[in-house]
């Protein structure tokens, strides 16, 4: 069953579980419910909250790759011996309704409302004499849908490896579980939008989230017919097509300025290939048919885009080190800062059928002129073919062959062995590359030590930096210039510097710890912000949407006074 269909059957379940409220009446918004009757106690209540909080965060279970935040809530009512957290002197505190408004914005965060019982809330504020037992559920719902999106809104919803084997990058807070223990609802209430990403990449795109949301629900999709390309001095009803449509996606600012909208004149020229820059495209300035593709895109499919890459900077830490590599898989390209300096360089990346994992670790240490030593896998895939149609290719490439993986493996003749007949399953050889100018890793590898055995490092093979989409290597990461890299890496560390000098003299392999570990951030995203604010989309290019979509569902907006 697709995940976005549990879930809308688990939130219909938990309404009808919860609906222990009465149909019968009904009031406007914004009154305390009124009791026809003697109104219950507050020890009454304060009992039924006892009896529901583990009652009902039992109702509340997780779905696939859900992180819901039970534990959290239970603590937070035995913290305060199962006092009520909404209701005081038996009365509602208001603040109840600036939490349904805050919740009802879930959707300019790119989460579905419907996770956070809205509807159900209002059931219940619209009883109009309700018992202690409604009371308790009441205060129990809007604890679970307060917490809910407070953990939703700083860490995520999903469990990102559920969602993704490879992607192995999360970083969780539990500064949102503080908010729980705030004394006032309303300051509780007040604090929860402040648990949104700080970063500026996460508020830019949450713009145009809702941007685009009200785009679509608003105007809907101005469409560019199909045709011969459209390019400069051409003219007709498709050029104005193609100009609206730049305007409503913002690459053309609105002027009060007359322009004759079926020309296709210089100004449009200029938009045009700013859509192509942010959309990756050929950049001519000619609408051809990928242009024109793209340009076609619907505004909530590109909705959907940005509210997956909302999720996955919810995935990463709250606050990022001043010092540290980024690299970014879908630009290709490593971003390093140090010491409030930023440079960047071109990477290759692994292929779409072994992917370069999506996670978080720490350089310790550089090696100078290394051996290759080859991993089993690609020794199985790619070395073994080809010694069984050249048994001396090792010798040409400059490799050794060593009869196990074990410490002190005796050094075999590769000419002895019958390559031919080994079972790639049963290849038991490690094999090590000496340092040269034909070694795969080059002349440096950078060391940030992890289970997937995953570095950067130097190629021979630097005419793959010419390419635009860059995704060739066998998992690890390519620089197009380490020698740079290694001395911005060495810093003014005069240690590292007279190390990394002398391995380049002596050309022997040679190992230069770091005297600080620096921070390595390998992240994937398809929708960024560029340099002028604009949305950048890019090539998925290890299909990695299409799992958030299967994850997250997609409710269709709808305009609220909040937003």
């Amino acid at each position: 069953m697709n995940l976005r269909f549990k879930e809308l059957g688990a939130a219909v379940v938990m309404s009808a579980i919860l609906a222990g409220c009465s149909s019968s009446g009904s009031r406007s918004g914004g009154e305390i419910p009124s009791f026809v009757t003697t109104p219950p106690s507050e020890s009454q209540i304060e009992d039924s909250v006892r009896r529901q909080v583990t009652l009902m965060l039992e109702a509340f279970t997780p779905i696939a790759g859900q992180a819901l935040p039970n534990k959290s809530v239970l603590e937070a009512y035995e913290f305060r011996d199962f006092e009520p957290i909404w209701i005081h002197d038996k009365k509602l505190d208001l603040s109840i309704y600036k939490l349904i408004s805050t919740l009802e914005t879930a959707q300019s965060h790119g989460l579905n409302p419907i996770h956070y019982h809205i509807d159900t809330l209002k059931e219940y504020l619209d009883l109009p004499s309700p018992t202690s037992q409604q009371l308790a559920e009441l205060d129990v719902i809007a604890t679970v849908a307060m917490s809910s999106f407070a953990h939703d809104l700083s860490i995520g919803r999903y469990e990102p490896q559920l969602i993704d084997p490879n992607w192995q990058l999360d970083a969780p807070s539990k500064d949102w579980k503080n908010l729980l223990f705030i004394d006032s609802p309303s300051d509780m209430v007040n604090y929860l939008p402040l648990l949104a990403p700080r970063q500026p990449e996460y508020q830019v795109l949450q713009r145009w989230l809702v941007y685009y949301q009200e785009l679509a629900q608003k105007e809907g999709d101005i469409r560019v017919d199909v045709g011969v390309p459209l390019t400069e001095g051409d003219e007709g009803p498709r050029v104005a097509q193609l100009r609206a449509r730049l305007v409503q996606l913002g690459d053309i600012r609105f002027s009060t300025r007359k322009v004759n909208e079926d020309y296709f004149g210089a100004e449009l020229k200029a938009a045009l290939i700013r859509f192509q820059q942010r959309h990756h495209l050929t950049a001519d300035g000619a609408a051809g048919s990928q242009t024109i593709q793209m340009l076609n895109v619907p505004l909530e499919e590109r909705a959907k885009q940005i509210s997956y890459n909302l999720e996955r900077w919810r995935w990463l830490p709250s606050e990022m080190e001043e010092n540290r590599i980024w690299v970014d898989l879908t630009d290709y390209t490593a971003h390093i800062f140090l010491n409030g300096q930023n440079e960047s360089m071109k990477v290759v990346i692994g292929k779409p059928e072994r992917r370069t994992n999506v996670f978080y670790g720490r350089m310790t240490y550089m090696v100078a002129n290394p051996t290759w030593r080859v991993p089993h896998r690609i020794a199985q895939e790619n070395l073994l073919p080809k010694l069984q149609q050249d048994p001396n290719y090792l010798g040409k490439r400059g490799f050794k062959v060593f009869s196990s993986w074990s410490i002190g493996a005796k050094e075999l003749d590769p000419t002895t062995i019958d390559w031919k007949n080994i079972d790639p399953d049963r290849l038991s050889y490690r094999f090590e590359q000496a340092p040269d100018e034909g070694n795969a890793l080059g002349a440096y590898k950078f060391m940030f030590p992890n289970k997937f055995d995953i570095y950067l490092h130097d190629t021979p093979s630097k005419h793959l930096f010419r390419e635009a989409d860059r995704a060739f290597s066998s998992g690890c990461i390519r620089l197009e210039k380490p020698a740079h890299f290694a001395d911005l890496i060495a810093g003014n560390s005069s240690k590292q510097k007279d190390a990394l000098l002398k391995a380049r003299q002596s050309r022997e392999t040679t190992v230069i710890s770091l005297e600080e570990s620096l921070p390595v951030y390998l992240v994937y995203f398809t929708v960024v912000p560029n340099a002028n604010g604009m949305p950048e989309f890019r090539n998925d290019v290890y299909d990695r949407d299409p799992l958030m979509e299967e994850a997250m569902g997609y409710i269709p907006f709808k305009p609220s006074e909040s937003l």
